[in-house]
């Protein structure tokens, strides 16, 4: 009897242990599936994604940038055609996953829709993606390219009034070819080469701001030619001392000369004088920008508001100061930079940039149009813009911008120098008309660089690869 006694408890033992794993099988198999399923380590997983023929990427005249490989066995590889190209690409990687562009569009390169996966799964049909053609342009980025070599910082190019990326740089750059074998240095670089400064870069724009503050000046029609005695000495703030972007001697100067030197003091007295609702509305305006990024089609913003300045932003005279200098807590990216420039040119109305062009489906021989249609952004007045324009052109002509200066074409452009930390960047923002209502806009920053003749010399070969490729190429 003892022994029928444990051997029943035996079998109840066994029997509540398959219950339970039954349960559990069911619990995995029906209730939490995915769970399973979507694991990273899902053979599956690992093996579809080892055989998705990603789509292949163009520049804006149809110059194949990226394409997959596909060996004997049906195994896939990217390869990465143009060093150009390779800080706005980003890189796609089985270990290491998606970045840049190929990240921004990847469920459209990927094409793994419902179709696609049911298609695999009972007829082991290859998922293909879509193609992309992007606004990019090959000459314009190789120019771009050749001329940031060496430095650190980042670049980008738009057109005007449609707002095509153009160009788009960010240095140091990597070999997304070489990612697998590079990855564990190239994550460690304190220079950060995964970083693409040119969208997410946020800088003090130091000199840059002053810009904005010319559209003050002319909006409330201060005198731009009266001089202001000592105007080209430094300006201490906390102990920085803010100069000209050239070494002046001591001397009286207009706002106009100011600008065209990128001198400090005649704008703290422009600051003061706006003080209140027009200097923080003039703020609030570039902060605005921020919302106006690089993303996917279906992720910008389409607002016809311009940027709502903040009620409660602070107005003690030290914010005031540090921001009118471009050394508070206001910071930019090279692209809100290039939007400044392009409402210049554009009588007052930055495009929203865009940098998908076109899309072809796997199945498909024709592109289909991927151009967003969004309202420009209102930055300041038609008059305002215009008078900016040849404030600008002067600074080319007579100022710290004279190296951007190129034979036979329209530039206008602003250098200047930022404050960052122990280390000083330098600016350039600029455009070049091409007749019409077409237009270029740039906005150059180079890392702990006080040269911002250098700056200026590498957004006029920009903006004179740009003019060449657009008027052989149209828009």
């Amino acid at each position: 009897m003892p022994f029928r006694r444990e051997m029943n408890r035996v079998f109840a033992g066994i029997l509540i242990a398959f219950a339970l794993v039954g349960a559990a099988a069911a619990y995995w198999a029906m209730a939490n599936s995915n769970s399973i399923l979507n694991r990273d380590d899902n053979p599956r997983l690992v093996e579809l994604e080892r055989r998705i023929q990603r789509g292949e990427i163009y520049d804006r005249r149809g110059l194949l940038l990226v394409e997959t490989l596909i060996n004997d066995s049906g195994l896939v590889s990217r390869e990465y055609l143009f060093p150009a190209f390779y800080s706005a690409l980003g890189y796609s990687s089985l270990r290491y996953g998606v970045g840049g562009i190929e990240a921004d569009y990847n469920a459209l390169l990927r094409g793994d829709t419902r179709e696609a996966l049911l298609a695999y799964d009972l007829l082991h049909r290859p998922i293909r993606g879509s193609d992309l053609q992007l606004t990019l342009d090959a000459s314009i980025q190789s120019a771009l390219y050749h001329a940031m070599l060496g430095q650190r910082g980042a670049a980008i190019v738009l057109s005007i009034p449609d707002g095509q990326t153009l160009g788009m740089v960010s240095m140091p750059t990597f070999d997304p070819n070489r990612l697998d074998a590079q990855w564990d240095t190239l994550n460690t670089d304190v220079n950060n080469p995964f970083f693409n400064r040119a969208v997410q870069g946020s800088y003090q724009p130091g000199g840059a701001m002053q810009t904005p503050l010319m559209m003050g000046a002319l909006l409330s029609a201060r005198p731009l030619d009266s001089e202001i005695a000592d105007g080209s000495v430094p300006v201490d703030l906390n102990g920085l001392e803010i100069t000209c972007a050239v070494r002046l001697p001591v001397m009286p100067l207009s706002l106009r000369d100011a600008y065209a030197f990128s001198c400090p003091t005649p704008f703290v007295e422009l600051g003061e004088s706006l003080e209140g609702a027009p200097l923080e509305s003039l703020f609030g305006q570039v902060e605005g920008l921020a919302q106006y990024r690089l993303l996917p089609i279906e992720t910008l913003p389409n607002t016809t508001a311009a940027p709502a300045v903040d009620d409660e932003s602070p107005t003690t005279e030290e914010w005031l100061l540090a921001n009118t200098l471009g050394q508070g807590d206001i910071t930019v990216t090279p692209l809100m930079m290039a939007l400044i420039a392009g409402a210049v040119v554009n009588d007052g109305n930055a495009p929203q940039p865009y940098l998908l062009q076109a899309t072809r489906s796997p199945n498909s021989e024709s592109w289909q149009s991927a151009v967003p249609l969004h309202p420009t952004i209102p930055i300041t007045t038609a008059n305002t813009a215009r008078r900016l324009q040849d404030l600008m052109r002067y600074n080319v002509a007579n100022g710290a911008a004279q190296n951007a200066a190129r034979p036979l074409i329209d530039i206008g452009g602003h250098a200047s120098l930022a404050h960052s930390g122990d280390t000083t960047n330098a600016w350039f923002i600029g455009f070049a008309t091409l007749g019409g209502r077409q237009a270029v806009a740039v906005a150059i920053v180079l890392e702990d660089s006080a040269d911002a003749g250098l700056a200026a010399d590498i957004g006029g070969t920009t903006l004179q690869a740009a003019g060449e490729a657009l008027a052989s190429g149209g828009s």
